[in-house]
């Protein structure tokens, strides 16, 4: 029927048990799906193009492609030989055998077939043929959505199975070691609860989902009916198999704690990879699988640079992370590359993924167990350090305590001490009334004047001290407040001279005010009274009968200066030092002078004298006198001269 549009020298002989079609075929392209066998058939073959490779590939190409082959049966009687396709995902095949007498054979499959339909089960596309004696011409029609690439061989079926079992020996070893490394993580998360592990755990389970999907060997196991189901399954998987891979990186890597800008980058393109998955998987099956090869290849550069920034980061679990991206990436791109008919596609070429993703797996495992080798010593640096800087505390502590312990034992022994000295001057004065008072009732008709004055001064001694006591105990809590005014000293230090006139007369001391000129001053009213009163009490109660207390004032450039000045019995070293404290007796007696005091006088002048912005001293010398001093700040010119020289408090 075609004997005079043969060539003869181009046939191929049929004797050998494997035979590699593609290379020795002529390949028509058909555009618009429109041609069938006898268009070819009539055309001279010299218009045909010759593959000369054993893969052709189209890229992303919908046209149909036409393979046609001439084939030699040499010998007298028919053989039977397996015609056997690759990649097993190529959807449309028809294969038309003709014989030198027209005869035809023709047979349809492909990977949207029922997986029955085979001639031999097997995970790859294969057809049975009957080539009779002598010349015969094999036309092979294919069209594929998926990446376009056509291998077709030609196998002795018993070498065929033999091939396969080889075949069969590589997936179990890279199957076997890939699960080994999955069970084997798997053990490790249920015994560390790590998200890390569980992240691995799932990047290996869709790696061998994938492989297992675009390599046809779910078909017959999971869907031999169902072959729409098997060819999303190519795409959805490597979808999956992208997205877990970039999840486990942020995971491995920390990205969220050390690398915060990274982590941002990694979030932002895992959202485009699912907009991706979602929009194309509405632009139909064709555009899902495309643009699942395309993330393959963002996906591996993109993970690398995240190893590699991690690194140089200074985060030391990169490490092996880097190692393993680097031949996930290798393999990963290479083998996209391949598919998408950017290089040529070969067996090498093809399995590239698996090789680099077994290294990478089994690198993956070496970073884990490094990952968890570190995190165990950075664990027991800061168990030592935590150990450590308790140590430090707690010693600190220990110290803390004694300290405030010995404090708290001199506040206790300052605070009985203090009770003690209350306790004490309120005792004799109230024990002098007691004897007073009994005087009265036995002997009242010869109570004399002389036991009169004694008694009215031991009321007035016992109710200024309860005053003191009451006014010092309202400051403490916070209830005594300050009300600053402009006052005119003079005009206080003349009441307190006539208030303490009778008590300086009945002790034969002399009161006296120097001459000055008036000085006013911002103070609280009430404050500079006590603040006079306790002085000019304690110049009198502690100056021997015959002596003199003088109170003087000076004005300086911003301040007025305020003396109190007796010769009584003055104020050895060592009191001096300890005047204004609560914790210690203020006076000290001497000569023949039997007054005592508990000095809480005199440190509510030093605490209302503070109040009011002033400064308070002593001088003096045991045995001779004291000088008390204290300082207020002057009011300016302009504000004194618009007070009434009489305008003070009003009491």
């Amino acid at each position: 029927m075609f004997a005079d549009a043969v060539d003869f020298s181009t046939a191929v002989d049929i004797s050998s048990a494997k035979i590699a079609l593609v290379a020795k075929s002529k390949v028509f392209v058909d555009p618009l799906h429109e041609l069938v066998e006898d268009d070819l058939l009539k055309y001279p073959l010299s218009d045909k193009e010759l593959s000369h490779k054993n893969v052709a590939s189209f890229g992303f190409s919908q046209h149909t492609h036409w393979f046609l082959v001439t084939l030699h049966n040499s010998q007298s009687t028919q053989i039977n030989r397996l015609l056997v396709f690759e990649p097993s995902w190529l959807d449309e095949i028809e294969v038309i055998l003709v014989a030198a007498d027209g005869n035809k054979q023709r047979h349809i499959g492909g990977d949207n077939i029922r997986f029955e339909n085979r001639s031999l089960q097997h995970q790859n596309i294969n057809f049975e043929l009957t080539i009779a004696p002598g010349i015969n011409q094999l036309l092979v029609r294919t069209r594929t959505v998926d990446p376009y690439h056509v291998a077709m061989t030609l196998w002795e079926q018993k070498a065929f199975l033999k091939s396969n079992n080889t075949e069969m020996l590589y997936l179990g070893i890279l199957y076997g070691a890939v699960i080994a490394m999955l069970l084997y993580n798997l053990m490790l998360f249920i015994s560390v609860r790590e998200k890390v592990y569980a992240a691995y755990i799932t990047y290996l389970f869709f790696f061998l989902l994938m492989h297992a999907a675009y390599n046809g060997y779910l078909y017959p196991l999971l869907w031999p009916n169902s072959p729409v189901l098997d060819s999303w399954a190519h795409s959805i998987f490597i979808y999956l198999f992208v997205g877990s891979g970039l999840f486990f990186a942020i995971s491995f890597l920390e990205l969220r704690v050390k690398q915060i800008q990274a982590y941002r980058w990694s979030l932002g393109l895992g959202l485009l990879m699912l907009v991706s998955f979602c929009l194309t998987a509405f632009g139909g099956y064709a555009l899902h699988v495309n643009s699942s090869i395309i993330w393959v290849l963002i996906y591996a550069p993109f993970v690398l640079c995240l190893g590699l920034l991690s690194l140089i980061a200074g985060n030391r679990a990169a490490r092996f992370f880097l190692s393993a991206a680097v031949a996930g990436f290798i393999g990963s791109f290479i083998t996209g590359l391949a598919v998408m008919g950017i290089i040529e596609y070969t067996y090498l070429t093809y399995h590239a993924v698996d090789i680099g993703m077994l290294i990478d797996a089994i690198l993956l495992s070496f970073a884990l167990a490094d990952r968890l080798r570190l995190a165990r010593a950075q664990a027991e640096e800061a168990k030592a350090q935590l150990l450590q800087t308790t140590n430090k505390y707690a010693q600190q502590l220990e110290k803390t305590v004694a300290l405030r312990t010995i404090e708290l034992s001199k506040a206790n022994a300052a605070k009985d001490k203090f009770f003690s000295i209350i306790a004490h001057d309120l005792r004799g004065p109230i024990g002098s009334l007691a004897s007073l008072f009994n005087n009265v009732i036995t002997r009242a008709d010869e109570f004399t004047e002389v036991e009169l004055n004694l008694a009215r001064t031991a009321t007035t001694n016992t109710k200024n001290f309860l005053e003191q006591l009451l006014t010092w105990a309202r400051s403490q809590q916070g209830n005594v407040e300050t009300n600053i005014s402009a006052i005119n000293i003079k005009d206080t230090l003349i009441e307190m001279q006539s208030l303490f006139a009778i008590q300086a007369r009945s002790k034969n001391i002399k009161l006296r005010l120097t001459d000055v000129e008036a000085c006013w001053v911002f103070a609280d009213p009430d404050m500079l009274v006590t603040i006079l009163r306790n002085l000019i009490n304690n110049a009198l109660k502690f100056s021997n009968s015959g002596g003199t207390v003088t109170a003087s004032l000076t004005t300086e450039k911003d301040h007025c200066l305020i003396k109190i000045i007796d010769t009584g019995v003055g104020i050895n070293d060592k009191d001096k030092l300890n005047l204004f404290r609560l914790d210690k007796k203020s006076y000290s007696t001497s000569g023949t002078n039997e007054e005592t005091g508990s000095g809480l006088g005199l440190i509510l002048c030093a605490e209302f004298v503070e109040r009011n912005n002033g400064t308070i001293g002593v001088d003096s010398v045991a045995g001779e006198g004291s000088i008390f001093w204290f300082t207020l700040p002057k009011v300016a010119q302009n504000t004194s001269e618009q007070r009434p020289e009489r305008d003070i408090v009003q009491r």
